[in-house]
């Protein structure tokens, strides 16, 4: 009967589900002298407990909240650390880009030409200087038209090709549906 109790509570134990009552149940079961042949295994298991419970050190648990704490300062010091110095130069790169701003406003463009027939005059043949290099530019894409032509018999046969691919997936379908 109690070694059924025993499998009942090693399972409730291996599934996590157990309390602290019925763990040291286990403990005290594993530790005694009349331990089931079937169950020694679990005995170095459960006597490595107790050893571990009868050294438990009273300030352990509170050793170790200190150093978890700690550590969380340290990381949270660091961090702030190096969120003030990326805050400190975005705000440097803002008053740069503010000082440029204004320094360049204050210099306001001054005209080129004091005439507007002369300014007329120079930007026409500015952009006649623009336009010339431009059509040189399309002139020598007009071979392009030609392989385009040269490609039209090809495009062609390349629609019929996928007209037959269509017509034979259509009667695919119609093959697989009967």
């Amino acid at each position: 009967m109690e070694s059924q109790k025993i499998h009942v509570l090693l399972q409730k134990y291996f599934e996590a589900e157990t309390t602290v009552g019925e763990e040291n149940e286990l403990i005290t079961y594993f530790t005694s002298a009349d331990v089931d042949e079937n169950l020694k295994m679990y005995v170095p298991i459960f006597s490595g407990m107790k050893e571990l419970s009868a050294n438990e050190d009273a300030d352990l648990g509170e050793d170790l909240m200190n150093y978890i704490l700690e550590s969380e300062h340290k990381e949270k010091v660091k961090y702030r650390w190096m969120w003030q110095i990326v805050t400190g130069v975005a705000a440097s790169v803002i008053v740069v880009m503010l000082s440029v701003n204004y320094y360049t406003s204050q210099n306001q463009w001054r005209d080129t030409f004091t005439d507007p027939q002369q300014a007329y005059a120079e930007a026409s043949r500015a952009l006649e200087f623009v336009a010339g290099k431009y059509n040189k530019g399309l002139a020598q894409l007009k071979p392009m038209g030609k392989i385009e032509k040269a490609t039209d018999p090809l495009n062609s046969g390349f629609q019929k090709l996928n007209k037959g691919f269509e017509q034979m997936e259509s009667v695919n379908k119609k093959l697989k549906n009967e």
